[in-house]
C-alpha cells in the first residue's frame, strides 16, 4: 500500500461547496492500491463557516469512500482582512501541531497552493517523516496579487512571499502546474527545469457529471423560465462579477435573459447592494450549493458564464474548476478571461469568447447565444463535452500522477 497525503487548505467532500479535485484524485489513487490522506481546513472557503469540528477540537478525521480527510482548525473570517491572513497561517500552524504518531508513514506528501503557507506546512512534514515532497501550484501567489494592483512589488509582505516562493519550488522534487501557461512562468522567472514540471489541469470526474432529473423538472426546481445564464463559485475580488451586473443592466429590457450567480465571498454582500442600487431585475443570487448539485443546476440553465479581471498571472496561470465543469455538462460557455481559458473556448467551439471586465462585449455575446437554436447550442456544448471526456477526465490525470510519481 503506498500512502499518498495531501495538504489542500480549501480540499472538500462533495457535501460542501467548492473543487473536489483532491477528493477525486484520492477516489482513483484508491483504485490502484494507494492509501489516501487530505489535510484541510474545518472552515469552508464558499461559506466561511465551521463545517465538521465541534469547539476546542484541533482536528478530527473522516472516512468518505476510502479518503480519509484531516479536518484542522481555522478561525472563521467574513471578509479578506487580517482574519483571513490568520486564518491562512493558523492552518499551516495547527498542521504541525496534530499528533501523527498513529499515521502510518507517508511516501509522498503533495502540498497545494492555493497560499504558500500551505505548501510549507507540507514541506515540514516531508521531512519530518522522511518523504518525498511534491509542490502542486494552483494560483500563482504573489504574481497575481502584484498584477491585481492591490499591492507593490516592493511591499514586505510580497518580498516575503518571494522568499518563501523559491523556496518551495526549490525544495520540491516535482512541480505540478494546473495550467500550461505557469510552465513558462517557472522557467523564465524562477529557471525550473522543464523535466521537474507536470501538467495535470483540474478537469472533472466524469461520473460526477450522471443524474436522474430530466431538464425540465431541474428548470422548475430553481425557477429558471427564461433564457438562464450561470455562475458557479467564489464572489471575490478576482472574479469580476460587476462586469455581469453591468452586461445585465445593459440588456435588461432587450431581452428575456436572466443571470443566476450562484455561491459566495467576501464581495458577495456588495454585489446585491449594487445590483440593488443599479435597479436590475434580471440578475438572481443563490447561496452555496454542495458540489454533488452543481451538475444538476448548470444541467437546468441555457449558457454558462466565467469571468476573471483582466490581469496578467490570470491569462496563464489559472485552471478554474468552473469552467470544466460547465463543459461537463455539455452547455456553452461565455468566456470573459484572456489566454488559455479563452484559447481552449475557441479552439475547442464551445462557447464565445470576451475581453474580460468588458460589459458591452459580454453582453453582446449574451445576445448572440439567446438567439442560437437549441441544436446550435447543444452542438457547441457537445464540443465541450468532448473535449472533456478526451483530455480533462481526473480518471485519467490521476494516472498521469501516479506516472509521475514513479509507484
Amino acid at each position: 500500500m503506498y500512502n499518498i497525503w495531501m495538504v489542500n487548505h480549501y480540499a472538500i467532500t462533495p457535501d460542501l461547496p467548492g473543487g473536489t479535485r483532491h477528493y477525486d484524485f484520492g477516489c482513483e489513487l484508491i483504485r490502484h492500491k494507494c492509501h489516501i490522506k487530505i489535510f484541510a481546513s474545518d472552515v469552508n472557503l464558499a461559506t466561511r463557516k465551521h463545517t465538521r469540528l465541534k469547539d476546542n477540537e484541533l482536528c478530527c478525521i473522516e472516512n468518505i469512500n476510502k479518503v480519509e480527510f484531516i479536518w484542522v482548525r481555522t478561525t472563521a473570517y467574513r471578509r479578506n482582512d487580517w482574519r483571513r491572513a490568520w486564518n491562512m497561517l493558523e492552518f499551516a500552524w495547527n498542521i504541525n501541531r496534530i499528533d501523527l504518531s498513529g499515521f502510518d508513514k507517508p511516501d509522498v506528501i503533495i502540498g497545494s497552493s492555493p497560499h504558500p503557507f500551505a505548501a510549507l506546512a507540507a514541506l515540514r512534514l516531508a521531512r519530518k517523516f522522511g518523504a518525498r515532497f511534491f509542490l502542486e501550484l494552483r494560483d500563482l501567489w504573489p504574481q497575481a496579487l502584484v498584477d491585481m494592483g492591490g499591492v507593490s512589488e516592493r511591499h514586505p509582505s510580497v518580498k516575503l512571499m518571494r522568499l518563501l516562493e523559491g523556496y518551495l519550488y526549490r525544495k520540491a522534487e516535482k512541480i505540478i502546474v494546473l495550467a500550461e501557461g505557469s510552465k513558462e512562468y517557472l522557467s523564465n522567472r524562477w529557471k525550473v527545469l522543464p523535466e521537474r514540471v507536470i501538467y495535470l489541469p483540474n478537469g472533472v470526474h466524469m461520473d460526477n457529471f450522471t443524474f436522474r432529473d430530466d431538464r425540465d423538472s431541474l428548470r422548475a426546481r430553481y425557477g429558471f423560465e427564461k433564457f438562464t445564464l450561470i455562475y458557479t463559485g467564489a464572489h471575490g475580488p478576482a472574479n469580476s462579477l460587476e462586469t455581469i451586473l453591468k452586461a445585465a443592466k445593459r440588456i435588461m429590457h432587450h431581452r428575456e435573459v436572466e443571470f443566476v450567480l450562484v455561491g459566495d465571498g467576501p464581495v458577495k454582500e456588495n454585489l446585491v447592494k449594487r445590483a440593488a442600487e443599479m435597479e436590475i431585475n434580471n440578475v438572481r443570487f443563490l447561496n452555496p450549493v454542495p458540489k454533488s448539485e452543481i451538475p444538476g443546476l448548470i444541467a437546468a440553465a441555457d449558457a454558462c458564464i466565467i469571468t476573471l479581471r483582466a490581469v496578467d498571472a490570470f491569462s496563464y496561470g489559472i485552471s478554474p474548476n468552473k469552467i470544466f465543469d460547465y463543459m461537463a455538462s455539455k452547455k456553452p460557455v461565455i468566456c470573459a478571461v484572456a489566454g488559455d481559458m479563452a484559447d481552449l473556448i475557441t479552439r475547442v467551439g464551445a462557447g464565445i469568447t470576451v475581453p474580460p471586465e468588458d460589459d458591452e462585449s459580454l453582453s453582446r455575446a449574451v445576445i448572440v447565444l439567446s438567439n442560437c437554436s437549441n441544436s446550435e447550442l447543444e452542438k457547441m456544448g457537445q464540443k465541450g463535452y468532448s473535449e472533456i471526456t478526451r483530455n480533462y477526465s481526473r480518471q485519467e490525470l490521476a494516472k498521469r500522477l501516479l506516472c509521475s510519481i514513479n509507484i
